[in-house]
């Protein structure tokens, strides 16, 4: 989880990142950002020049990050995940 990704989301900010590692977990294509294949710059400001255009999208985007962040990302969630992780490797 990128700390920065879900500041920004839980903000209202839409966030415009590329698919690298699990960041397409946190934010998700056309539901609360946009994102872009790594190392792929045309795509990138394409995503850039959508946003900035797409004042409407942006809106949505910003309650529908909010909304993701309060529900997947809160302390006690986080917690539950971990414990759970750690339960595994003791079993397996």
């Amino acid at each position: 989880m990128n700390l920065i990704i879900s500041q920004s989301l839980a903000s209202g900010v839409p966030v415009i990142t590329t698919k690298h590692s699990g960041l397409p977990e946190q934010v998700i294509e056309g539901y609360n950002g946009w994102l872009a294949p790594e190392n792929d710059y045309n795509v990138l400001a394409e995503k850039i020049l959508l946003a900035i255009k797409n004042r409407k999208q942006w809106k949505e985007f910003s309650i529908n990050g909010r909304q993701h962040v309060l529900a997947n990302y809160n302390s006690k969630i986080l917690i539950e995940k971990q414990i759970n992780y750690y339960r595994e490797l003791i079993n397996n």
